[in-house]
């Protein structure tokens, strides 16, 4: 995603082997630990007393972020229209567009992340890079012409994070943004310092992901744990056509490794529509809707469209610069990812299973197979021992849900249902599904965040079961115990 020539590059053309381009790593310790009570902590100093990680001060402090990446094409940027799609910070993209687009956006008081791209690249970002030109580098990086130039951007009040040289993979050129993140703390302390991993696929063929996605947070330990998937392809009898066979896979890689890392994780969502060799279709209603709550389920508390406007043909605007029907549909689901990111930012997922429908009529029907990185759901499954069943009440292909499992930072247990079922075309309410879920005979009544309106409300379980009808690509998030959740007051508001 560097520009226009970089973006052509997701999925399609390889990159040196993992095995060679970590060849030059050097260990890095972590000192972050889990603390009992599900938050992640790091120790400061040995003197000193344990905090919580940096990032996920950030993300509570912070209202859930909903971003959309724009490179302010077409020109003049819109503050308004993109307010009104409900995201809740701003992704400026292009170096050559910030000085008309920063001021817009404190203008408009609208916070921004910003990204700054190929620092470091020619000396580091090669398969022959050495100790010395990582230290030739790292030498000019704190120069007098570079703090200015990012005093000059942050002369823009609103400036809350920065997202650094997208996708790397050789390791001298993560190390030196490990270094660059660090720079960056020190010379604006409140903004969240992260990078964007690569998701699975020919460039990283013949290496082991869940080791790039280690060595990628290890390395360049950033506050944030962050990655792109773009899954829904646009050609019959390809992958992604529903959506991409690794989408799974790559959700819970990073789960898995930034739970174990202990940061917050992140995720860029596929906004946009292209047919220049490689076929991506702008998403539908319940595809969007897919991508949103999914990444809720596996406990993601970030979500970035690529794109909010025009990389390829479409994003979420039209090359007019008008809206299409991707902005409209993004808009409401945002205002309810919102209203349950709210708590999930103070959650810590515990598991994440597969709920598999059915296909087939009669004696000849089976269940549907479990996509590659995915678990189905068995009892227990979390540490939840209240849950006895969880059944789709429909059979199909595809017609498919997720359970995630969570707990507070007292130990207080959730879990969220999402509707898996989403297509090309499909909307929210053709793809509906209804669940059944079955509880230990104590459980009388949950209590459910309602997505729409962001105020709790009480859901009576009947003979033992819960019964829940979700649009297409859509999820609902419950707790067993009464009050407020946690991020929300009781009458639902921060």
């Amino acid at each position: 995603m560097r520009g226009k020539s970089h973006i052509v590059l997701h999925g399609l053309i390889g990159c040196s082997l993992l095995g060679v381009s970590m060849a030059c790593a050097q260990p890095v310790s972590s000192n972050r630990h889990q603390s009992p009570g599900g938050s992640t902590e790091e120790t400061l100093s040995p003197a000193g007393p344990p905090t919580m990680q940096r990032g996920h001060r950030w993300v509570r402090s912070h209202p859930f972020t909903i971003m959309g990446l724009t490179r302010m094409t077409p020109r003049p940027f819109d503050a308004d229209q993109y307010r009104e799609a409900n995201m809740s910070a701003l992704l400026a993209w292009e170096p050559s567009t910030f000085d008309d687009l920063l001021p817009i956006a404190s203008a408009n008081r609208l916070p921004y992340h910003l990204y700054l791209d190929h620092w470091g690249d020619e000396q580091t970002n090669r398969d022959d890079a050495s100790e010395e030109s990582l230290r030739e580098a790292l030498g000019e990086l704190d120069s007098e012409e570079n703090r200015a130039y990012i005093r000059n951007l942050m002369s823009n009040p609103g400036c809350i994070g920065w997202l650094v040289n997208d996708e790397p993979v050789v390791s001298t050129y993560m190390r030196y943004t490990r270094h660059m993140l660090k720079w960056l703390r020190q010379l604006n302390p409140e903004a969240l310092a992260y990078c964007n991993a690569r998701p699975e696929g020919e460039m990283l063929l013949g290496a082991d992901y869940e080791r790039y996605i280690d060595d990628f947070a290890a390395i360049i330990d950033p506050d944030v744990l962050m990655v792109d998937v773009y899954p829904l392809g646009d050609l019959e009898d390809v992958d992604g056509w529903v959506h991409a066979e690794s989408y799974f896979k790559v959700l819970e890689v990073v789960r898995h490794v930034a739970l174990e890392q202990g940061m917050p994780y992140w995720l860029f969502i596929q906004s946009f529509e292209t047919h220049n060799g490689w076929h991506r279709r702008l998403p539908s209603e319940s595809d969007i809707r897919f991508q949103l709550f999914t990444p809720l389920t596996y406990g993601y508390t970030g979500i970035a469209y690529f794109t909010y406007d025009i990389a390829f043909e479409r994003g979420l605007l039209e090359s007019d610069g008008q809206p299409n029907r991707l902005y409209h549909h993004a808009a409401q689901a945002n205002t309810e990812v919102a209203n349950l990111g709210t708590a999930l930012r103070y959650l810590t997922s515990t598991d994440v299973r597969f709920v598999r429908g059915q296909q087939g009529e009669g004696s000849s029907r089976v269940a549907n197979p479990i996509p590659r990185g995915a678990t189905a759901w068995s009892y227990g499954a979390g540490n939840d021992h209240q849950i006895t069943d969880v059944a789709v009440e429909s059979s199909g292909e595809y017609k498919d849900g997720l359970l995630g499992l969570f707990t507070d930072d007292r130990g207080e247990r959730y879990f969220m249902l999402t509707n898996l079922w989403h297509d090309k075309g499909g909307t929210a309410e053709e793809f509906e599904l209804t669940f059944t879920v079955r509880f230990k005979p104590q459980v009388s009544e949950l209590y459910r965040l309602n997505r729409l309106s962001g105020n709790v409300e009480t859901v009576e379980v009947i003979g033992g079961a819960l019964t829940v009808r979700l649009p297409g690509g859509t999820g609902d998030l419950f707790r067993y115990t009464p009050g407020p959740f946690p991020g929300r007051s009781a009458d639902g508001q921060y």
